[in-house]
Order: structure tokens, then sequence, then C-alpha cells
């Protein structure tokens, strides 16, 4: 091809790839799958309208640049505050999971696909790698509590990192014929030097950001970005081949806990490139297949990613989260979720030019194994993840708290204590170490930035609750919970009485810190028995308000509705009524019960009632007609 002609193809490359994202986007699927499918139609094999050959040498330059600007965004995403929490997980899944999966994926294509050990080794070490371009978005649609996100995610970003590094010292110890220790070593070298380059690059990259966030504008912030990264890779590169990526992936995680001028706008720019970046490196990947080879690897193939899927990922995970804090259904959902992604492919299409390169026999049907596996683990943890999560019951309902002082913390307590998730924000102090020695999820940041916010997942949260010293700061933070985030359940603490009324005149429920003191002090003195009825309940027991959300309830009396265990519904309010129900008593949507009784069963009862059934409702004026007093 002509420079014309490659132009040409290049453009609709990027215009396919663009095209091909949206479209997953809309249908609520992870993009990958469909990139592999439109690369392989304008590819040779069907439509010959994509020639990833004549890009030449082109290719192995496109391929690693793009891959360290992902790993590099991905990096940004991690926040350290939660990753110290897992830590040890993280580490064990990236070192010793990531060598227990190299080890029994080898086996596997060597079972049943007879690959001899060194191509097998290959195989191994490019499928250990997990990708944060398809864990991101199984996480957000499997709503997956803060930690096993966190682990997930950074297992992604490092892994990529660490397998990469491996998957090229193996290549090159099969083509040299290196000793097994030597080539051992010299991952270990490429590793550790690519991270001690990105923590470096990374500390003055941010200061860097710092600098010409406070003298230029947005524009350039993010260039600056974009070109530092680049920069920390190249650099790495000089020193030793593949350590690059390693550097790209430390160096991320140092800037996305940095704080600089225009942050957001270089989050959003980063997240734009890594988007490109995926949809061009798939499609050409793709457009390298070969039919031939797909069908060369047969049911031998289908065998060697199922056994990836349902043994070996559960044994690299039980190795690593072997004597940790982590409960058995989150182990089973991290033994659930491993999908291969833009690592494997791009660093196997690399390994096949090598081996072509040195002529070396036998590699004709490693890139479509590798692509199998990918569509594979894609496919069918797509499907799965999230029917998964709901299975294991590791998708609790999430409370965002914002403000770390001894109320912040107490709430905090109390909620998680009750099986509850949540995430405590504030800026850096003394509130936000109590908590982490407490064993509470902290976010550190400024309450009042979107991206902070977002940061707390609170797109996905039930309800924020505001607990600062300031009024001013947690109305704020309510009302952009509401217009940015859509959050309904908004609670907030006013320190000035005064303002009480206003708060509630915006739609957030407000609590006076002094009104309640008064009037529990209040009830203490006059009417002990009524305070201790909420405040010194038995263990196991719990007062809860549910609201009707049950079409199939409503209009039916209390006396014939069935609830398991002992609990009570005490009052109902409706339309800002307060009454106490009895047999007789229609429900009408809308009410709000108050429920007493043993915990597991004012459990089971507000579920039932808060489950959304949509049926014929009668409007809550002419159930209310037929209450008798």
């Amino acid at each position: 091809m002509d420079a014309h002609d490659l132009l040409v193809m290049m453009g609709l490359v990027i215009a396919v790839s663009i095209g091909t994202q949206v479209i997953a986007e809309h249908l609520k699927i992870p993009a990958i799958v469909p990139l592999l499918g439109v690369g392989v139609l304008v590819g040779p094999e069907m439509l010959h309208l994509v020639d990833p050959e004549a890009l030449g040498a082109g290719l192995r330059v496109i391929i690693p640049m793009m891959v360290a600007i992902i790993v590099f965004e991905g990096g940004m995403a991690l926040d350290l505050s939660y990753l110290r929490q897992v830590s040890q997980v993280v580490r064990n899944l990236v070192t010793i999971g990531c060598m227990v999966t190299t080890l029994l994926a080898a086996g596997a294509a060597w079972l049943f696909l007879r690959l001899d050990w060194p191509l097998a080794l290959l195989f191994g070490a490019l499928v250990c790698v997990t990708g944060p371009t398809v864990i991101n978005p199984l996480m957000r649609r499997a709503a997956v509590t803060q930690k096993l996100k966190t682990i997930l995610m950074a297992e992604g970003v490092l892994i990529d990192a660490v397998g990469a590094v491996l998957a090229v010292v193996v290549l090159e110890a099969l083509i040299a014929q290196q000793a097994p220790l030597e080539g051992f070593t010299d991952w270990i070298v490429r590793v550790g030097g690519g991270a001690l380059i990105g923590i470096g690059g990374g500390l003055m990259l941010g200061m860097g950001l710092r600098y010409v966030g406070q003298t230029t504008n947005s524009e350039l912030t993010r260039l600056s970005a974009l070109g530092g990264a680049l920069a920390i890779f190249a650099f790495a590169e000089t020193i030793a081949a593949e350590a690059g990526i390693a550097a790209a992936a430390v160096a991320g995680i140092v800037i996305g806990n940095v704080r600089f001028p225009h942050e957001d706008e270089v989050h959003n720019f980063k997240g734009d490139l890594t988007q490109l970046g995926i949809g061009v490196i798939f499609v050409l990947l793709a457009a390298r297949l070969r039919f031939a080879d797909l069908a060369q690897i047969g049911w031998g193939g289908i065998a060697t990613v199922m056994t990836l899927i349902l043994v070996v990922r559960p044994i690299c995970v039980w190795v690593s989260t072997f004597q940790t804090s982590l409960q058995w259904r989150e182990k089973l959902f991290i033994a659930a979720v491993g999908p291969r992604g833009i690592v494997s492919a791009s660093f196997a299409t690399f390994a096949v030019l090598r081996l072509e390169d040195a002529q070396h026999a036998g590699s004709d049907a490693l890139v479509g194994l590798v692509f199998m596996v990918i569509i594979g683990t894609v496919v069918v943890q797509s499907f799965t993840t999230s029917w998964i999560a709901r299975l294991l019951g590791v998708q609790p309902m999430l409370t965002v708290i914002v403000g770390a002082d001894p109320l912040g913390r107490d709430l905090a307590l109390h909620l998680q204590n009750k099986g509850e998730e949540v995430i405590l924000v504030d800026r850096e102090s003394e509130g936000i170490a109590t908590a982490r020695e407490l064993g509470l999820s902290v976010l550190i940041g400024d309450v009042t930035q979107e991206q902070i916010l977002r940061k707390a997942n609170l797109e996905r949260a039930r309800g924020l609750v505001a607990t600062t010293p300031s009024d001013r700061t947690n109305l704020l933070v309510c009302q952009l919970a509401r217009t940015r985030f859509n959050v309904k359940e908004l609670v907030a603490r006013v320190n000035d009485a005064s303002n009480v009324k206003m708060f509630n005149d915006l739609g957030i429920r407000a609590m006076s810190p002094n009104a309640v003191a008064v009037m529990a002090l209040d009830n203490l003195l006059r009417r002990p028995s009524t305070l201790r009825l909420l405040t010194d309940l038995d263990s196991g027991k719990e007062v809860r308000e549910a609201e009707l959300h049950n079409g199939s309830l409503v209009g039916k009396p209390l006396k014939n509705l069935t609830l398991e265990g002992d609990v009570l519904i005490a009052i109902i309010r409706r339309q800002d009524k307060l009454f106490v129900p009895h047999g007789k008593t229609m429900l009408a949507v809308g009410d709000k019960l108050t429920l007493i009784g043993d915990s597991d069963a004012v459990t089971n009862a507000a579920d039932l009632f808060e489950h959304y059934v949509r049926v014929e409702i009668p409007p809550a004026a002419s159930v209310a007609s037929k209450l008798e007093s």
C-alpha cells in the first residue's frame, strides 16, 4: 500500500472502532467482542478493507504505545486509600496468582492442544493477565462492593504490566533458549526497574502538572499529562525492553493520587484516548485472525478456555487469598471474574511476529488460541458477572457519608455493622486516620468536587448523608448529589437550627444535633420507655421504615398479609399523616411503614414492601377512604 491507501485504511479503522463502541454502549455490553467481530469483518478474511500487515514495523510501534496509554489511564483510576486496605490480596494475585495461572494454563494448552512446553509456557504468560478495559464495565454493571471492585481493578492494572514483561521474557528465553532461572531474573529486573521508574517519573510529572496547571490552561495541562506518560514509557523502554508497560502502570497510580489543577479534564482526556486506543488495537489485531488458525484449534481450544474459567482461575484466587480476611462469598466472586483483554491480544500478536522472524515452528495457532480465550472469557463473564454478584450477595446497599468527624464515623460503623456498604469521604484529617483504624472504607478529597463523589460511586448509592460541621458544605454536596448523580435519599446534619426549614423545603431531610439532643433528653425525663424502644433494642431486634412499592399488595387489608417471622407493622405514615393500623387497614402505594421485630424478619418484610411490582394501583385517596378509624 502507498501512503494514501494507508491513510484511508487507518481512517476507516478509527471510524468503525468508534462506531462499534457506541453501539456496544447502547446495548450495554463490553465493546471487546463486537470490536473483534468488526475487525474480522473488515480484515483480509472477509471484506479485505483493512490489512494490518501493510503497516509493517508500524504495527509494533502502535500497539505498545497504545497499551502504555491504556494502563496509565487504568492506574489513574485506582485510589491508594482503597488500595491500602486490600494490598495483601492484590499483591498475591499479581505475584503468586500470576505464576500459578501461567503454569496451569500452560499445562492445559499442553494437555488439550499438545503444544510443546516452551510454547505452552508462552501461552500461559500471555493469558495470566486480566484487563481493566474489560473489568471496569463489568464492575459498573455488577455494582459490587468497593473492596471487590478495587481488588479486581488493581489486579487488572498491575498484572497487565507484570504479565506483559513475563510474556516478553518467556518469548526471548524461548527464542534464545535461555535457562529458566536466567529468564526469571530478567523478569524481576524489568518489572522492578519499570516500577521504580514509574514512581520517580510519576512524582516528577505530578509536580510538573501542578506548575503547568497553575500557570497555563486546561488544554496544555491535558497535553502535558499525555506527553509525560509517553516520556516515562519511552525512558523505561531505553533501560529495558517492555519495562515501559510497568513504568506506565505505576506512574498512572501515582498521578491518580496527586492533586493538581484541571485534574478532572485530564482524567476525561485520558479516558477518551483509552477508548480510541482500545478500538484501534482490537480492530487491527482481529483483522490479523485467520479462520484456518481457529479451525485448527477446534475442541481443544474450547476445552482450554473452559479449563481457564472453571479450574485455573478458582485455583489462582484460592491460593492468592488463603488466610486473608476475605469472606468465602468474596473469594468466589473474584474467582468468577477474570476476563482477558487488550494486553493478551496485543502481546500475542507481538510474540507471533517475533516467532515468525525467528522462523520458530508451531506458532500459527498461538494468536487464535489467545483470541479464543479473550472471546470466551469476555462473553461468558459478561452474561454471568451480575447474576453471580446477586447470587452471592456481594451487592449491598451503598451509603456515602460526607464528613469523617465522630458523628460521621459512628454512623458509618453502625451501618457497616448492619451489613451495608459505606464509603466515608472527607479531606485529609485526623478523622480519616481514625476511620481507617476502625476498618472503614475512606476516600480523601474535596467533597464538593464532582470527580471525588464519582470515585465514591455515588451514582449507585441508595443515599447520601452529609455530616460536616459546615451547613454550606452539606447543602452544596446534597444539591450536587441530586443534580449530577440523581440520588433521591438525601440526609444532612444542620448545625444552625434556623436552617432546618430551608433544607426541608429543598427536599433534604435535615437533623439538628442540638434539637435532637433536646428531644432525647426530654424523652429520657418524661418518656424513658419510648426512647429505649429505639435505642436499647435487644441484639437481633430492629426498627425500620419501609416504603411500599409492591403494587401487588396495594388495596389488601393487613390481616390478609403473610409476613414471615416475628415482625409487627407499628405505624403507617400516609400523605404526611401518622396512624396506627389494624387488621382491616388497606395499604396504599407510597405508604411508609414502621416495622419492629427480629432483624431478619424486618429485613424480609421491608424487601417485600419495597420490591417494585407494577400493577393497576388505586390512588391513595381511594384507599384512604376505605380506612376504618
